[in-house]
């Protein structure tokens, strides 16, 4: 459950920043929504199967940042195929990423 809220969260706060700053074009927002929740929920699988399949739940805060790294230019590679590529893109996108994520930290109090 909580998988699935942190998903909606993050879709609930990075669709509308995108559409404030980057562009309101429903294919763009339709885009924006799907690779949100679709990365969301992959990340967190992925973790899950670090921490518990693979055993990396010791060493799992270094693995993080890089799978949020990925995140970033998986959503901006969905974004440029709507949109023209561009660093403008880029850095909303990451921007859009680090507000989500600094959400969820405050909100789930984990990294």
């Amino acid at each position: 459950m909580r998988i699935a809220l942190a998903a909606v969260l993050t879709a609930a706060i990075e669709v509308p920043f995108l559409c404030l700053t980057v562009c309101r074009d429903k294919s763009f927002v339709a885009a924006a929504v799907l690779a949100n929740l679709a990365t969301n929920l992959i990340l967190h699988l992925a973790v899950l199967l670090l921490a518990g399949l693979a055993g990396l739940g010791g060493i799992l805060w270094m693995l993080i940042y890089p799978l949020e790294a990925l995140v970033v230019f998986v959503e901006y590679g969905v974004y440029r195929l709507i949109l023209a590529p561009s660093r403008r893109l880029l850095l909303l996108t990451l921007v859009a990423n680090a507000i989500s994520y600094g959400t969820g930290v405050l909100l789930f109090g984990y990294v």
